[in-house]
């Protein structure tokens, strides 16, 4: 094994001790043994750090340990520890296939990143899978410049994630490329955006190599973002410059936003009233307000192209700004 290692696994640790053992089994279980296994326990306060104390043994393995500062943080703490030629950032509390280390190497060749596909495997409450589905793409390489047509709409939906990357470590340091600091809702489209607008090629490979376990979790526990909205607003820019460095087309481009920005509207404003706050009626009535008057929702809507019927329905309450209405259908979906 060389001294410096090729690829760089960064894992991130919070409170998964019913599942990290899987995680990190499915790293050590690669087919290139090449790496480094980077877990960084960002003041996780249950026993995932026992249960991989037996991993510790693999010289592999290095754990790190950080009062808690968030996704985005433990991230960029990995990328100040790694010393791989590329890096890979990987949820605790998923796995992935055996070769995935392996046909990542072989497809990224020369270029800055490489985008492959995933399973989305979803399980009941006992832990058993219950339904499975292939996201991927067919093989090909982008060209900043080069390409003909808009990506396809298979290829934008990859684009968001950094657990179906691998990335070349000395691009990311050339660039100054980092997760942003204190945002736990949009942080890897945030970070991808920078990612992409930087480079001239984008990679894509068609086998789907991670497994993103979909749980069923109450949804009164799951957290409450106040700034929701504005993180989309946030998330709008950055794809909004990612795009416009590609050349998409005005139309293309108003369009890939419309879609990104309503699906933000809908998750905000079906989770005012799904998640556990203290918001009272009419704080989330002036939410919902807030939102469907808001002028980049509105400059976008026209674009925006929907599938199904209920798609038609949320396009018809902003357009029309029919903030009552929107209450009302939050309060019987909740």
């Amino acid at each position: 094994m060389n001294s410096q290692p090729k690829i760089s696994v960064i894992m991130p640790v919070y409170n998964v001790e019913r599942y990290i053992e899987k995680a990190v089994t499915s790293v050590l279980k690669q087919t290139f043994i090449d790496f480094e296994l980077l877990l960084i326990n960002d003041g996780t306060k249950d026993n995932s750090v026992v249960q991989t104390e037996r991993f510790v043994a693999d010289t592999r393995v290095q754990w790190h340990h950080k009062e808690n500062g968030g996704l985005s943080d433990a991230r960029n703490f990995g990328l100040q520890k790694a010393q791989g030629e590329y890096i890979y950032f990987m949820d605790s509390d998923d796995w992935i296939e055996p070769d995935l280390l392996e046909v990542a190497l072989q497809h990224i060749r020369q270029y800055d990143v490489l985008v492959f596909g995933y399973q989305l495997d979803t399980e009941n409450a006992d832990r058993e899978m219950i339904q499975t589905e292939e996201v991927t793409t067919e093989d090909t390489i982008l060209e900043k410049g080069k390409q003909q047509t808009a990506f396809t709409e298979k290829q934008l939906g990859l684009l968001g994630y950094a657990w179906n990357k691998l990335y070349k470590h000395q691009f990311l340091k050339d660039n100054q490329l980092f997760f942003p600091k204190g945002i736990s809702l949009v942080e890897d489209i945030l970070f991808n955006a920078q990612v992409l607008a930087k480079t001239d090629a984008i990679v894509f490979c068609n086998q789907a190599l991670y497994h993103y376990i979909n749980r069923p979790v109450t949804t009164l526990i799951k957290t409450f973002h106040a700034n929701s909205f504005a993180l989309y607003l946030q998330k709008d820019e950055a794809l909004n410059q990612f795009l416009s460095v590609w050349n998409f087309s005005v139309n293309d481009k108003k369009t890939v936003l419309a879609n990104s920005l309503m699906l933000g509207l809908r998750y905000c404003a079906n989770n005012l009233f799904a998640f556990k706050n203290n918001l009272s009626e009419r704080e989330k009535f002036n939410y919902l307000k807030m939102m469907l008057h808001n002028n980049r929702m509105q400059e976008l809507i026209v674009y925006y192209q929907p599938q199904t019927a209920t798609d038609k329905l949320y396009k018809n309450i902003v357009l029309h700004k029919r903030v009552v209405f929107l209450f009302a259908l939050c309060k019987m979906l909740k």
